[in-house]
């Protein structure tokens, strides 16, 4: 063992705010390859039975205490870029409510990243996200990510299929899954970029569905994560609609804005815009200026009124009463 310990100790370190951090996976896939050494050295973990990769979790245990690391956390945006997205062994003592893997410590979730404007509005209560919101998506997100996280429509799409196909399957299962591959395992395809497999059951022939999660940023600078299909794309889209919200009044709507979004990313811009603002609208397309549609949408008996406004920057788009704005 004490070669072992050389070894691990010999490990390439993060270092973050002062401390440093020790990546777990690296610890665990040394160790199996040690104690196991007919194993694939890459994921020398994967096909372990649970005995095996019991010993492999109580040996990396045992070794990395005696180094000086006193528990595993996990690191995510903004504290890492998200190519260092993952578990880590620190020399520091976790509290209660950081999150550790499933043989350790359960932990409470991990509070959203406190940023300006429309940040603190979504941690507040004062806008909510249009897609997962009514979903009840947002304990799930908060036990992975510390920044607001986001889908397109063709994941929510996925995962309204699943759900309703004879597949056991619900929607927080399957965020979670989607988060936890995201976090797990994939590929970084740059600083910003991560691609990653998710097996989802019910959908047709297709189990194996490839996602691409990217940091962005909201046009205060505040980051918030982006997760789509890797084979996606509205070839009829004028321009990107960022992190989509809505406010409580639309909320309350009960209504699913996705058609209304569709038309205002391909320039359809309502019924209730005279022809100026429309000429308007398309000068911001082209010269990246905010963009307003405005749309009836149905409310009960009756109709409502709505707004929907993308940034100039094309961070967010934000569903809204137009006594909201």
């Amino acid at each position: 063992m004490k070669t072992l310990k050389k070894q691990i100790a010999a490990l390439p370190t993060l270092q973050v705010n002062g401390e440093t951090y020790l990546s777990y996976q690296a610890v665990t896939n040394m160790v199996a390859a040690f104690l196991f050494p007919q194993g694939t050295p890459t994921h020398s973990t994967d096909q372990m039975d649970a005995a095996s990769y019991q010993r492999v979790l109580e040996t990396a245990d045992t070794i990395c205490r005696a180094l000086g690391y006193a528990s595993v956390v996990k690191l995510a945006p903004p504290t890492v870029p998200l190519s260092e997205i993952g578990l880590y062994w620190t020399t520091v003592e976790a509290p209660r409510n950081v999150g550790v893997p499933q043989h350790a410590t359960k932990a409470d979730p991990v509070l959203i990243h406190a940023g300006p404007d429309r940040i603190e509005m979504l941690q507040d209560g004062r806008l909510l996200d249009a897609r997962l919101s009514q979903l009840g998506l947002e304990e799930v997100t908060r036990q992975h990510f510390k920044i607001p996280v986001t889908a397109s429509d063709a994941v929510i799409d996925l995962m309204h299929r699943a759900v309703n196909s004879n597949w056991p399957n619900d929607y927080k299962g399957i965020w979670h899954d989607i988060l936890g591959m995201c976090v797990a395992s994939g590929q970084n395809i740059s600083v910003t970029e991560r691609m990653f497999t998710v097996i989802i059951h019910g959908v047709g022939q297709q189990r194996y569905w490839r996602f691409i999660a990217c940091i962005q940023q909201d046009n205060s600078g505040a980051p918030f994560l982006y997760i789509r299909l890797v084979d996606e794309g509205d070839r009829k889209a004028l321009f990107a609609l960022g992190h989509v919200v809505m406010t409580p009044g639309a909320a309350e709507l009960g209504i699913d804005f996705a058609p209304y979004l569709a038309r205002h990313a391909q320039g359809d811009w309502g019924d209730d815009l005279d022809s100026f603002d429309e000429r308007q609208n398309d000068t911001a397309v082209k010269e990246g200026y905010r963009i307003l549609s405005a749309y009836t949408v149905p409310a009960g008996d009756e109709t409502e009124r709505i707004w929907i406004i993308t940034e100039a920057d094309r961070s967010a788009t934000t569903v809204l009463l137009p006594s909201e704005y």
